[in-house]
């Protein structure tokens, strides 16, 4: 998408290995995020206008040790890269965040000005405390502009939501329950529309941090059931609360109970941004064949 609208593209990866022969950019810097000196090289050398980062973080519907690791490290990566993005003279740093660390409360769909969970129980707050420093990272730096695209669950081709994916497994062997009179809001994002926001945001719009999420908060008894099937999957089992608690783990149920969804306006409002995928119903159909659009 970038390239379509003339911008010169380098993929910064830790191997060339990662990247097939099909893969659309114009240069390849390799560097370990990890290593000051080999990003500050790497970005000297491309002398971007705008740094994007999309290494993954927080936001799955499960949170192993290794994806714990994964947050923890983004903190020193992201630094690095702020560092070596101001060091080589770039305008502004793109990074990405997750709606998914809001702080619970109230029945409200949530905004930006919403408190991040950073008191959290267990793992799930070290990992929310871990995002809230590579946004931190992004926003505090008074030499660059700085916007973090808080995206909700990403769903799409090559997502867990996807035929083959951690979700699409679960589903379709009956792992994932609804809980009988709860409502866990989720919001989600599609691959085309979490990559339309950063395109909008390259040179336009406040620094700041931004909902990337689509206009259709759903209750996990609303969406499960559709995706299940949509998916061909059989329908999700019905649990009591006290049955959940006994056979899933806490974050699972705090998703499906608890959890808030996030509102889009600050984007629409100010840069007239719209999801190409309104609601995750049309975009589940697509994912599967069934939409005709």
């Amino acid at each position: 998408m970038l390239r379509e609208r003339g911008h010169h593209v380098t993929a910064l990866v830790r191997g060339v290995d990662r990247l097939d022969g099909s893969a659309p950019f114009d240069d390849v810097a390799v560097a370990d995020l990890q290593d000051l000196d080999e990003v500050q090289r790497e970005l000297r050398r491309a002398a971007p206008d705008v740094v994007v980062d999309q290494t993954s973080g927080i936001g799955r519907t499960d949170l192993s040790d290794g994806q714990l690791r994964s947050a923890r490290t983004r903190e020193r990566a992201s630094k690095n890269l702020v560092e070596a993005a101001v060091e080589a003279g770039a305008q502004r740093i793109i990074g990405q965040s997750t709606t998914a660390a809001y702080l619970p409360h109230g029945h409200d769909v949530l905004d930006e000005e919403s408190p991040l969970w950073t008191d959290a129980p267990g793992c799930w707050g070290d990992a929310v405390r871990a995002q809230v420093a590579v946004e931190e990272a992004v926003l505090d730096c008074p030499d660059i502009e700085g916007v973090a695209l808080r995206y909700g669950n990403l769903y799409g081709p090559g997502t867990q939501y996807a035929p083959g994916g951690a979700i699409h497994s679960k589903v379709c062997g009956s792992q994932l329950p609804v809980v009988a009179d709860e409502v866990g809001l989720t919001s989600f994002t599609h691959v085309d529309d979490a990559a339309g926001a950063v395109l909008e945001l390259l040179a336009s719009g406040d620094p700041g941090a931004y909902n990337v999420v689509d206009n259709e908060p759903a209750a996990a008894v609303e969406w499960l059931p559709a995706y299940a099937l949509m998916a061909g999957g059989p329908a999700p089992v019905s649990l009591t609360l006290e049955q959940a608690k006994a056979q899933l783990d806490w974050l699972t149920v705090h998703q499906l109970t608890e959890q808030r969804g996030a509102t889009n306006f600050r984007l629409r409002e100010t840069l007239g941004w719209r999801p190409k995928w309104p609601s995750w119903r049309e975009g589940f159909a697509d994912l599967f064949g069934h939409w005709p659009g």
